[in-house]
């Protein structure tokens, strides 16, 4: 839809006619579909296909006209024609003009159906998600779930909202009713409206409801023991939406000598030394991230000091073990968008080829990566694309054996592709 939003300059035959709904030289009939409405915010045919197929944003330039108003504004949709498509929440700035809430001429947004979806998204979660990880879970995932602008995280005994959009004004209305329906101890607040950017400092998250967090605590995940700080202003220290692609470095990891790069807290790193690996290297440009991974595995049972700890600039390392012919079995690699080390920034939408062309470099034959890309703005094409064009810059192949995408309590809706940001892949080199 991202693609297909700019308005067609042809109006078409309707709108050229005045706006009368009458086919040209079929005088007196009307076409099917929903009743006309005036007064509504018009949009392009082109956005009004994708946003009856379940897209959740209005871009703007979608839009017939400027449109203003409050933030969180209830807005009406229509078609070109004046066909009502549904309801969206005004958002004042950027390029998603209205975030869609419900394709329901009648709706009423209140606590009675915010309470409803909640329930509903709770069903799903206890369905599919499973008792294991019911102390780390995504509760709520924006539009999928009904609640545009924001996702809700359980973190044990805790609940992180992120607030994504300046449309979500009503989080303030919510915040009561996630109390209700699921009981946490402390609700806190994460506002992730400004887009992230290289040194990008975020203030810590919000206590808004419930009992404040005393200190760090721990959570599960498939047996593993990680350790939370629910206050953080980047993550609380685990990304949810990865477990996935933890579950297939343990899968892969035994007998390999195995490079962890961007390594953060350990979480794969972790799943390596679980899954039998030889040797897991960890490389952060962070030495607190280090002594967390440390925390982590002994809070799991394992060995504290069973993991390399290298601190620094990935690049710069790579090219060290790449002078010193240290190679690996398997290299696994999880970058932010954008990191900063001593005034050397990467950027996961511009510089993924030069990085896979780094760890070609200290790829023993025959050996493996498995690369996760986080960047909603990064297609699977681009992404594909990148990781050849690093193969073959250094003189090597890779072949994609494997994949993963997000679990189910990261639900996507269908016509919603860039909803589907997170890329695992599996590659073998040659």
């Amino acid at each position: 839809m991202a693609a297909d939003h700019k308005r067609d300059t042809r109006h078409s035959q309707s709108s050229a006619h005045g706006g009368t709904g009458q086919r040209p030289g079929v005088r007196g009939t009307q076409n099917a579909g929903p009743k006309r409405r005036s007064g509504g915010i018009k949009v392009s045919d082109v956005a009004a296909r994708a946003l009856r197929a379940g897209h959740p944003w209005v871009f703007r330039e979608a839009l017939w006209r400027p449109m203003t108003g409050d933030a969180g504004a209830m807005r009406f949709i229509v078609d070109e024609r004046g066909r009502g498509i549904g309801w969206g929440l005004l958002e004042p700035d950027g390029a998603i003009a209205l975030h869609v809430l419900s394709g329901d001429e009648d709706f009423q947004w209140g606590v009675p159906e915010m309470r409803r979806r909640l329930l509903v998204a709770k069903s799903y979660r206890d369905r599919y998600v499973g008792e294991e990880i019911s102390g780390a879970c995504r509760l709520v995932h924006g539009a999928a779930d009904g609640f545009p602008g924001i996702a809700v995280d359980r973190l044990g005994d805790y609940l992180l909202v992120y607030r994504y959009a300046r449309a979500a004004t009503y989080i303030e209305t919510l915040l009561p009713v996630l109390d209700e329906v699921f009981s946490p101890r402390g609700i806190y607040v994460q506002d992730r409206v400004r887009a992230v950017q290289a040194d990008d400092v975020r203030p810590p998250a919000s206590h808004v409801l419930g009992k404040p967090v005393a200190a760090d605590f721990q959570v599960s995940e498939d047996g593993l023991k990680y350790l939370i700080d629910v206050t953080a202003p980047v993550s609380p220290g685990l990304f949810l939406d990865l477990r996935e692609g933890r579950r297939l470095v343990e899968r892969v990891a035994r007998d390999k000598n195995v490079l962890n790069l961007f390594s953060f807290t350990g979480s794969l790193g972790m799943r390596a030394v679980r899954g039998g690996a030889k040797s897991v290297t960890n490389v952060d440009s962070a030495a607190r991230s280090h002594a967390r991974c440390r925390q982590n595995l002994a809070a799991s049972g394992l060995d504290s000091e069973s993991c390399e700890a290298v601190t620094g600039d990935v690049f710069k390392h790579l090219e060290r073990f790449r002078s010193r012919k240290r190679s690996f079995d398997l290299v696994v690699v999880d970058p932010p968008p954008f990191s900063n080390v001593r005034g050397a920034v990467f950027s996961a939408l511009r510089d993924w080829s030069q990085l896979m062309a780094a760890i070609s470099g200290v790829v023993a034959p025959g050996g493996e990566i498995v690369a996760v890309c986080n960047a909603a703005g990064l297609s699977e094409h681009e992404f594909l694309s990148a990781a050849g064009g690093g193969a073959g810059a250094g003189g090597r192949k890779f072949l994609l054996i494997d994949e993963r995408g997000l679990p189910p309590d990261f639900p996507v809706i269908p016509a919603f592709s860039e909803g589907k940001y997170l890329k695992v892949k599996h590659f073998h080199v040659i």
